[in-house]
């Protein structure tokens, strides 16, 4: 499928969570970089140290806004991916641009791009991420099962990598506002007849139009 027609899947959006860990307050990222979030160091025009403590809802939610710059580079490429070599390449993007995402794929066939991709792997800190994208471009294997890790941040502004803890990424992703179903109708309440009335005289559709039993009888004996 060509990869105009393709978008980021859940399992994408998973997988590229798990590269970059997810901090819910401000911090200085390997090169100084304020970021907070999954790798947002701006958004919507403000610095992260602006949004003090995040919650989970709101990183995910920030990361998502964000990948749309990523996902529409690898859109733009007009290559025929599967679902799998799409999500790597948007994972590859987010993580090292779409100038670098224009020089793997500029002259390589589909093919050539999955073995390109180790090219990439300066600082040597992120070739386990190369491995992993090149894995599921090549064997359409993701190396997530739906956890991320969120890491606190140290007062040095630091994330404390030794005390992450294992969040279930696909039950945010997955939320939907529960439908509301439209209210039942009450069930129509046949009053009981008063000492003035008899039963002949009670209204049998209240609400909808006065019908009592005489004015049946009345029908059926004219």
């Amino acid at each position: 499928m060509a990869s105009a027609a393709l978008d980021i899947s859940t399992k994408g959006l998973i997988e590229i969570m798990s590269h970059e860990g997810v901090c819910l307050s401000p911090y200085l990222d390997s090169v100084g970089v304020w970021t907070i979030g999954v790798g947002i160091t701006k958004y919507d025009g403000k610095d992260p140290r602006d949004f003090g403590a995040i919650t989970m809802d709101q990183a995910i939610q920030m990361f998502k806004d964000r990948i749309r710059s990523y996902v529409l580079p690898v859109q733009k490429l007009g290559l025929k991916l599967t679902q799998e070599q799409f999500d790597a390449l948007v994972s590859f993007c987010f993580n090292c641009g779409p100038g670098n995402l224009k020089k793997l794929t500029t002259g390589r066939s589909v093919n050539a791009i999955g073995t390109a991709l180790m090219l990439y792997t300066k600082p040597k800190e992120i070739t386990p991420r190369r491995q992993k994208e090149q894995a599921l471009y090549q064997y359409g294997k993701y190396s997530s099962n739906g956890k991320v890790l969120v890491f606190p941040v140290s007062k040095a502004n630091k994330p404390v990598y030794s005390k992450g803890v294992t969040v279930d990424a696909l039950h945010y992703l997955s939320q939907a506002p529960a439908p509301v179903a439209p209210p039942k109708p009450a069930p129509a309440v046949i009053a009981e007849p008063t000492m003035e009335q008899s039963w002949l005289d009670v209204d049998l559709m209240p609400g909808e139009g006065r019908l009592t039993l005489r004015d049946i009888l009345e029908k059926l004996g004219g």
